[in-house]
């Protein structure tokens, strides 16, 4: 819908992605969906309310993508907040114990996940930094 021209102005689908999106942001930041969301089609934190990186990243992106910083950036600079945060020592970032599911019941772990921090990383530089 972005690469078309649409964004949270002038697509109310998009307002409610956002929308959700910011309805389920945790107090530090992040985001933490759990695989039983999938499985009982009800949206589910991670126990104990906690993020782990792939999600806060995913969640970012489609926020800067759709132009929630035109409106409110304070969301995003929470989350980014988080990653910048979370990042180790050695430049990685902690993995998650899961990043997907299929069949409503597998649990999976995207090893190429691991890089979602640092492109949402680079958009918040590029998109809502320098455009501030």
């Amino acid at each position: 819908m972005v690469c078309c021209g649409r964004n949270y102005h002038n697509n109310p689908s998009l307002g409610k992605a956002c929308e959700f999106l910011l309805s389920k942001q945790l107090p530090n930041g992040g985001w933490g969906e759990n695989y039983l969301s999938s499985q009982n089609k009800v949206y589910t934190n991670l126990e104990g309310n906690r993020a782990n990186l792939t999600q806060p990243s995913w969640a970012l992106l489609s926020l800067i993508g759709a132009g929630q910083a035109e409106i409110d950036a304070t969301p995003i600079h929470k989350g980014i907040k988080l990653i910048i945060n979370s990042q180790m020592e050695d430049g990685d970032f902690p993995q998650p114990d899961a990043t997907g599911v299929f069949f409503r019941e597998t649990v999976i772990n995207y090893a190429s996940h691991r890089n979602i921090p640092i492109w949402a990383h680079g958009e918040y530089r590029s998109r809502v930094l320098h455009a501030s």
